[in-house]
């Protein structure tokens, strides 16, 4: 998986983006599309992985209340267990950290708990039911931020 390309979204990506997140979260996760969407209040950015012209990853970060936060990551279920998405998680949190963030804040799908503590991210609460799974409490400080 060589050729895949890992980048902050331009805007032409986004219709892929919302595309791949409607398929993972609506389709297979039974969360409602209308949550999807960031407002623009938020200031979310969003990176994508690419593969030839199809987005194949997508993940986002926003302010709110005074904390960033980490999320909506999707990988395309044909790309999955080939570190596509440990490679777009580390790319977007590296980049995070370069604009000066210190700290990130995530509620995680089992499978994101694993790669975010690898990279030193620390479990800040219990799971808890979200739509049909749990997501767990995180955080990831720069600190304690290592790639594999």
């Amino acid at each position: 998986m060589e050729d895949v390309i890992f980048r902050k979204a331009k805007d032409q990506d986004m219709n892929g983006i919302m595309e791949l997140q409607v398929d993972v979260f609506e389709g297979e996760q039974g969360i409602p599309a209308s949550m999807i969407p960031l407002p623009a209040e938020y200031s979310p950015q969003w990176w994508c992985a690419i593969l030839d012209t199809t987005i194949v990853g997508a993940v986002v970060a926003w302010e709110e209340n005074g904390q960033i936060h980490w999320g909506r990551f999707a990988i395309d279920e044909n790309y999955r267990g080939l570190h596509i998405g440990t490679r777009l998680a580390e790319y977007s949190i590296k980049d995070l950290f370069s604009q000066g963030i210190q700290e990130i804040n995530m509620e995680a799908r089992e499978v994101t708990v694993k790669i975010i503590c690898d990279m030193g991210g620390k479990i800040t609460g219990n799971p808890m039911l979200f739509y049909n799974s749990t997501v767990t409490p995180m955080v990831l400080r720069k600190e304690d931020f290592k790639l594999k």
